[in-house]
């Protein structure tokens, strides 16, 4: 009886010790806790056409082409960490970790989506969640014409900071 017990005791251990340290695997070997990001910016994020009579077609947009940058900059006087993730009804990806110096910049665009490991079939969306260490500036720049043509539309919008706790 003593040995199943200590198998039992073994076992559980060794989950309190994955249950720490996958976060950390996860994350590039870096741990980091929600606390540790406070501030989060949730950007619309499409990447989409939609061709009527085809497999691309959708309800959600009218015919056209659909695409989403998001420009990223760091306003502090010291360097700022941040990870990004996207999420979708279909799918949700993994954080990735990230920085930018001080007055530095960064984007995401469409073709950045294969970064973040998720697999859409007829293009994207959902959003790009965005939490950081300090206050960012989070712009998402819209744009649409007609599939294989010119921009017809651009917007720019700034993306709202919430914080978090």
């Amino acid at each position: 009886m003593l040995v199943v017990e200590e198998a039992v005791l073994l076992v559980l251990l060794h989950g309190v010790i994955l249950c720490a340290v996958l976060p950390a695997i996860i994350s590039g070997s870096t741990f980091f806790r929600m606390a540790d990001f406070p501030f989060q910016y949730a950007v619309k994020f499409i990447c989409i056409s939609n061709i009527p009579g085809t497999s691309q077609t959708t309800t959600s947009f009218l015919p056209g082409a659909y695409q989403t940058a998001v420009n990223i900059h760091n306003p502090n006087d010291e360097d700022v960490r941040f990870r990004i993730k996207l999420a979708s009804s279909i799918e949700i990806s993994e954080f990735l970790i990230d920085g930018l110096k001080p007055d530095g910049a960064g984007h995401v665009d469409c073709s950045s989506i294969p970064k973040f490991g998720v697999h859409p079939i007829h293009g994207f969306e959902g959003f790009l969640v965005i939490e950081s260490t300090k206050s960012l500036d989070v712009v998402a720049v819209y744009t649409a014409g007609a599939v294989g043509g010119p921009v017809a539309s651009i917007d720019v919008e700034y993306v709202r900071e919430r914080v978090l706790g």
